[in-house]
């Protein structure tokens, strides 16, 4: 790559021009101008920072193409390794939100200034930084794949500060809350479910795919290997993570209130005849066919309320069951492995309130033990 330096006599002004490699798509010879430099020397010391990118191989072609042309093609591109509820995620991030604020601008002139304003303008739109934060990290992959694409020369995206986050306080109901929720639902058509949702800690897609060819009622165990999750539609698959796919013991309370739906279940199938729509699936209505998920997240919270229960959502379901394991004194190991985390560490961050009251507790007893007030 090589270029020269001229002065452009009309305006006073000085010039540069680049011999560019050839167009990989057309082969055609192309050349860069950039205009408007006051001085030779600057002008001079740009065409030198332009080919020491270019022998560097880090050169990034100018690119005239707009934020939401470039965030299409991506999402295009990405489509064929995400999963679809993931997908659906980043185009609704996309398309409502990213596009609609900065799609018209250019790639290549977009700032890390312009993107800590549109942030905060979110929050004060009424976006939570939760909701923000997630925003910037599908906008920061984006980018950083245009840097890999060299289409960009950085990321304005990786440095951009972002809204101050709260620590949000986890709701999860006490070993008596969730004890005296099961006993009011009792006679409820989905204290099964409820019960399941409790001892085990599935969430909410493992609870809508589980199936009954996956739960063993005789050695006590369910095998989390399918899930039925929101995308554009409603979509089965399996587990997101190899960690997600795993084996759950279960207490004998919970394999009887199975153990009873299913009987129920089956009573139902005869009650509806050729109604019945076979899914073969633990969690269905009373004609057999499987509930949308966010129809499961409504039962739940009308099943709350109904029993004058502290309402909580669906998802926190799952975090009583963990703080409840953990506060009964079960290995982090073995919660982990029982809510299908990746690792003991991701485990110890959503629940570092609990093990911090464990190891309070353990601190106060090793100093009674060494003669401590």
């Amino acid at each position: 790559m090589s270029g020269t330096v001229k002065k452009d006599g009309a305006r006073g002004t000085w010039f540069l021009v680049v011999d560019l490699p050839a167009d990989p798509a057309t082969g055609k010879r192309q050349q860069l101008r950039r205009r408007g430099f006051p001085t030779k020397k600057e002008a001079e010391a740009k065409l030198a920072e332009i080919v020491a990118d270019g022998n560097r191989g880090v050169f990034v072609r100018p690119t005239h193409g707009t934020l939401a042309e470039y965030l299409e093609q991506w999402l295009e591109s990405r489509a064929v390794n995400l999963r679809p509820s993931t997908m659906y995620g980043y185009e609704k991030i996309v398309r409502r939100r990213i596009t609609p604020a900065l799609g018209t601008a250019k790639l290549s002139d977009l700032t890390t200034a312009d993107l800590e304003r549109w942030y905060a303008s979110l929050v004060t739109g009424g976006l939570s930084p939760k909701t923000v934060a997630n925003t910037a990290g599908v906008l920061s992959a984006a980018l950083s794949d245009a840097v890999r694409l060299k289409l960009l020369r950085h990321n304005p995206a990786a440095e951009a500060r972002l809204p101050r986050r709260e620590r949000r306080e986890m709701s999860a109901w006490t070993e008596v809350e969730a004890a005296a929720f099961l006993v009011a639902v009792k006679d409820h058509r989905l204290a099964p479910i409820w019960r399941l949702m409790l001892a085990t800690g599935l969430r909410r897609g493992e609870l809508c795919g589980l199936r009954w060819k996956d739960v063993d009622l005789s050695a006590g165990t369910l095998e989390v290997a399918e899930t039925r999750v929101v995308a554009h539609d409603v979509v089965t698959g399996a587990p997101k993570t190899r960690a997600g796919a795993r084996i759950i013991a279960l207490d004998a309370g919970t394999v009887a209130a199975l153990t009873a739906w299913r009987r129920r279940q089956a009573a139902e199938r005869l009650a509806a005849g050729p109604a019945w729509v076979d899914h073969s699936l633990v969690l269905v209505d009373e004609v057999g066919v499987p509930p949308h998920p966010e129809t499961v997240t409504r039962w739940w919270s009308e099943a709350a309320t109904s029993v004058g229960a502290r309402p909580i959502r669906l998802h926190d379901a799952r975090h009583t069951a963990a703080t409840m394991l953990l506060r009964a004194g079960q290995p982090v190991k073995v919660v982990t492995q029982r809510l299908g985390h990746a690792d003991v560490a991701v485990t110890m961050r959503i629940y570092q309130h609990v093990t911090a009251q464990d190891d309070r507790e353990a601190a106060d007893a090793l100093g009674r033990a060494l003669g401590g007030l």
